[in-house]
């Protein structure tokens, strides 16, 4: 299959663009000038990774680098900590979506570690794309495969929202077509197969151009409340009865 893709007027995460298909996760609620700064400064730090891995300066000068650097973790730490994200799958409140978006390994823009992968909905599929800098390096020139599982995890993570009750996942199988380039704008797009009691069935794949780089199934499972409970304790830092 060749993929087609468009760019979406938004391209945020979660948002659902597409009418035909039902989305268990809200809507977010719209970024703020904070998060928007945060992104800015989450940007910045990207380019100082990058930086970090790929210049070669002088004893001195990457000396004076730390020291800033020191100085602003300093700064940082003494600021006060934001809320706690408690909800989760089809329970999450709209503003735990936005702060999922803003600060995910994966696809938040705020968090410097994040490529970070945009997902949306377009043709009653999930499409995404994704560009892997430098930090993201396995073999010379190549994305390293646990990052690709990683999208993978995260593509089907959303893509499993298409039933009614998302879970977590079950398991997750990578067959690996080709290397995945570097410094690519790669696309990807994710189906949902079905629903087999609990277990929620997806497949996804991932393009650089219409080569084919990799292709994932992802099966879910819909927590009991038991279960649901236990890992709303663990984000509230309270101990499960």
């Amino acid at each position: 299959m060749t993929p087609t893709h468009k760019k979406p007027p938004q391209a945020d995460a979660y948002r659902n663009s597409d009418a035909s298909v039902t989305v268990a996760f809200p809507e977010p609620t719209d970024s703020t000038a904070l998060q928007h700064e945060k992104r800015r400064a989450g940007q910045a730090l990207r380019r100082i990774i990058d930086g970090l891995i790929m210049k070669r300066p002088t004893p001195e000068a990457i000396a004076m680098c730390a020291e800033q650097l020191e100085a602003l973790a300093t700064q940082l730490e003494a600021m006060p900590d934001k809320p706690a994200r408690t909800s989760f799958g089809h329970r999450m409140k709209p503003e735990d979506v936005r702060d999922f978006l803003e600060f995910s390994p994966l696809v938040g823009h705020a968090n410097p570690i994040a490529p970070p992968l945009e997902i949306w909905v377009e043709n009653g599929m999930a499409r995404g794309r994704v560009h892997f800098g430098r930090r993201f390096e396995g073999a010379p020139g190549v994305v390293h495969g646990g990052y690709v599982a990683a999208i993978f995890d995260e593509l089907l993570g959303f893509v499993q929202g298409f039933a009614k009750q998302p879970g977590m996942t079950g398991t997750l199988t990578i067959t690996y077509r080709a290397p995945t380039p570097l410094l690519t704008e790669l696309t990807l797009e994710g189906n949902l197969e079905g629903t087999e009691g609990r277990k929620i069935h997806t497949v996804g794949r991932i393009y650089a151009g219409t080569t084919l780089l990799a292709e994932a199934r992802g099966v879910f499972i819909t927590l009991t409340e038991e279960q649901y409970a236990m890992v709303a304790a663990m984000q509230s830092g309270v101990e499960p009865l």
